[in-house]
């Protein structure tokens, strides 16, 4: 894949998709980041986002579309010196210590020679692997092991960071101290794209979000008005004795039941526009016995997440 250069935005995305054998892993999404986004990239499993993700860093060549970045931020013929990129999948060099690691991305970031050593202290202290820069990578923890490829990719300071699952086996506190340094980097300009299941951390520390469902674009824009949008729908969790089989009939058609992920002996019911409750429940009764209902809060992106993965359930 090419870096081609635009004159607007970070990067732009034009008519993406993606396809692996016969699996359409994007269809046909556009999109521009702006140069200082913080950008929350989430949907269930499948949904995309690591195709997404590997796309943007060129790892990956579309079957259709382009995209293209903004030379006056990014190095269009050495993207690695302005990209700090984290995949989902560890990549580290198993035949380098946790230093030589980190050096290794200083160089591909084109930091100069006499400048790597201190990068290098300096990233394995912001992960909190300064005392491990001379183990082998064999033997560190999972999470540790993470670590080393977050500290390979933010070694260089680079202009913008893409990055799937940073979070992945670290501890809250670790977590929390990488979205901190995050919202640093993005006070001085720099872009983010992000995906987590950590959706907690995404709603507190980024403003827009793009959200991918079966590789389509449902949403992309500002984080709030994301919020405010899904905040006339109420969310009620509904458990039963029975396990759910999706075959609640409603006389309203604002009122929708969904898949549970967590638990199949209960659903959620879903209200929009001044539905009934009341009536919802008339429904109910004639197929299950409820147990227990209550209020879920609907406004924040981990409820909206719930809400999108039994939309995905109910039409597989």
């Amino acid at each position: 894949m090419e870096f081609n250069s635009c004159s607007y935005g970070i990067l732009s995305v034009n008519s993406l998709s993606v396809k692996y054998d016969s699996v359409n892993a994007l269809k046909d999404i556009s999109f521009s980041i702006a140069a200082g986004d913080f950008v929350a990239l989430v949907g269930a499993n499948g949904a995309g986002k690591s195709s997404l993700l590997n796309a943007l860093y060129g790892l990956i060549s579309p079957s259709n579309g382009d995209i293209t970045y903004n030379s006056s931020y990014i190095n269009t013929k050495q993207p690695a010196t302005s990209i700090g990129f984290a995949a989902q999948k560890l990549i580290v060099d198993w035949y380098l210590n946790v230093s030589e690691n980190v050096y290794l991305g200083a160089i591909l970031g084109g930091i100069k020679k006499d400048n790597i050593k201190p990068a290098v202290i300096k990233a394995l202290e912001r992960v909190s692997l300064i005392e491990k820069a001379n183990s082998s990578v064999e033997t560190l923890s999972g999470g540790q092991q993470q670590r080393v490829q977050i500290a390979r990719a933010i070694v260089h300071e680079p202009t913008l960071y893409i990055l799937d699952e940073p979070t992945t086996g670290l501890d809250p506190t670790l977590a929390e101290s990488f979205f901190l340094y995050l919202q640093e980097e993005n006070a001085k300009g720099k872009t983010i794209i992000v995906s987590s299941h950590d959706l907690f951390l995404l709603e507190k520390y980024c403003n827009k979000v793009l959200f991918l469902e079966n590789g389509t674009l449902l949403y992309y824009g500002d984080l709030k008005k994301f919020l405010k949008l899904n905040a006339n729908k109420r969310l009620y969790l509904v458990k039963t004795d029975t396990v759910f089989k999706n075959d609640i009939l409603f006389n309203d058609s604002r009122v929708t039941a969904l898949y549970n992920p967590n638990d199949e002996k209960s659903f959620f019911i879903e209200l929009t526009n001044g539905a009934s409750l009341e009536n919802a429940l008339q429904d109910l009764i004639s197929s299950y016995n409820i147990i227990e209902l209550k209020l879920f809060d609907k406004n924040d992106l981990r409820s909206i997440f719930i809400n999108e993965k039994g939309r995905d359930k109910n039409a597989s």
